[in-house]
């Protein structure tokens, strides 16, 4: 398997997400470090020059459970009609506020409850899911989501956790290069047009990691709310 991080003035984080990598029980693995600027570019040019079956993308500021790569390799190796592999991407509850996706979580007023009705279809607990109006479950940040046993067919895999099969990336024609800036959305648009080949999709537990989501280095271009909107918007023109 070839473990792709698209990083960017990080050094700290990445040193610790490399160290959790090194300490995997499974070791067949190469790394693969990308440091262009547009995301949706680095992770296309990531699975071009990676050499292994499976593609697997994490970012520069995670901790990989030790089992993360050898509980991976043993759903590809079982599952032949799996396409990709996604599992707990868990926040610690101090660092969601890191994230501006996470601005509803445990507020009670009535614009997260309208939030939370409108855009997560009232169940934010769910994971791997687009809801109706074209948004993601976030589920698989939370720690209750380990009470989730089992292979769960979703419909997209978490961009920090998202393993795939080489050859099919290839099939699809790799990342869509239109998604502006840190092409928020281009994970997920990859991993459903990998699944409409006619493969399946899914999360487990057994392949988790913790997200301790920084503000440092590509943090302050997530800012930039029309570009995030746009890549939005392309997402939903092409799949809903």
């Amino acid at each position: 398997m070839s473990v792709i991080i698209c990083t960017k003035n990080r050094p700290e984080s990445f040193k610790k997400t490399q160290d959790s990598l090194n300490k995997q029980t499974f070791r067949d693995w190469e790394l693969v470090v990308v440091t262009e600027s547009p995301l949706s570019k680095a992770r296309d040019l990531g699975w071009r020059r990676a050499k292994g079956e499976i593609v697997s993308y994490i970012d520069d500021d995670v901790l990989l459970d030790k089992n993360w790569t050898k509980n991976l390799v043993a759903i590809f190796d079982k599952y032949k009609d799996v396409a990709g592999v996604s599992g707990p991407t868990i926040i610690p509850e101090q660092l969601l506020k890191n994230r501006l996706v996470f601005w509803w979580y445990k507020q009670q007023n009535i614009f997260a409850k309208l939030w939370i009705w409108l855009m997560l279809d009232n169940h934010p607990e769910r994971v791997g899911k687009i809801t109706k109006i074209g948004w993601w479950s976030p589920g698989s940040n939370f720690s209750s989501c380990l009470k989730n046993k089992g292979l769960i067919d979703v419909d997209f895999l978490e961009a920090c956790n998202m393993s795939l099969r080489r050859n099919l990336i290839k099939q699809v024609g790799g990342y869509d290069l239109k998604f502006k800036g840190t092409s928020e959305w281009c994970e997920p648009d990859l991993a459903m047009r990998v699944k409409k080949l006619g493969f399946k999709l899914v999360w487990s537990h057994k392949v988790k990691l913790k997200h301790l989501v920084s503000q440092d280095g590509v943090y302050i271009e997530r800012r930039r709310l029309p570009e995030r909107i746009q890549n939005y918007l392309r997402f939903r023109r092409k799949h809903l």
